[in-house]
């Protein structure tokens, strides 16, 4: 299974973060992450308003506690992060952990944050939701679907269809993985 860290800002909105995590409980990819991310998280969800701080707190505990196995821990990536490029703290770090925990690719909407250059001498791309997405429901079409109908399914407020989360997906800004995903479900209505 392929390991992804997906940068803070594609964790928004949770249309996204949500299918994200649903991959990794699906064992399509395991997203990684680390405390200085989910920190990072917290403090811009609450800055901008997005969600109050106790249910920030709810959310990254329970990725804490579901996502266990995922955590790339300080010790693993710490020495590694004089290594990476760049001047920002927080993109380094987040660098450093996605190359200690073995990552093949970084998500994330900012491409200029992280050098592909050297990221692609550890093994690593640099690659946009959509851009990723859309890979991966060409290499893994039913699993991808079976995952989105999934999660469709558990919606209750407000209620979803399959569609339904395709549109939020695409407004959310992953317009061409959601075409080749409605594609799938119009197939299956047929």
């Amino acid at each position: 299974m392929a390991r992804v860290f997906v940068d803070t800002n594609v964790l928004f909105p949770f249309s996204v973060m949500d299918l994200m995590l649903a991959l990794t409980e699906d064992a399509i990819h395991e997203v990684l992450w680390t405390e200085a991310l989910l920190a990072e998280w917290e403090r811009v969800i609450v800055r901008t308003q997005r969600r109050p701080a106790e249910s920030a707190a709810r959310i990254t505990a329970s990725i804490r506690e579901f996502f266990a196995d995922s955590r790339v821990g300080e010790e693993e990536y710490q020495d590694l992060v004089a290594e990476m490029p760049g001047d920002d703290p927080d993109d380094r770090q987040h660098m450093a952990a996605a190359a200690a925990g073995g990552a093949i690719a970084i998500i994330t909407w900012n491409r200029d944050d992280f050098p592909s250059e050297p990221l692609a001498r550890r093994g690593i791309r640099v690659v946009d939701p959509d851009e990723y997405l859309s890979e991966l429901i060409v290499e893994l079409p039913q699993e991808i679907v079976d995952t989105v109908a999934r999660m469709a399914a558990g919606k209750r407020r407000p209620p979803m269809s399959p569609h339904d989360l395709a549109d939020s997906l695409a407004k959310a800004g992953v317009p061409n993985f959601t075409a080749r995903l409605s594609l799938f479900f119009n197939l299956r209505r047929r």
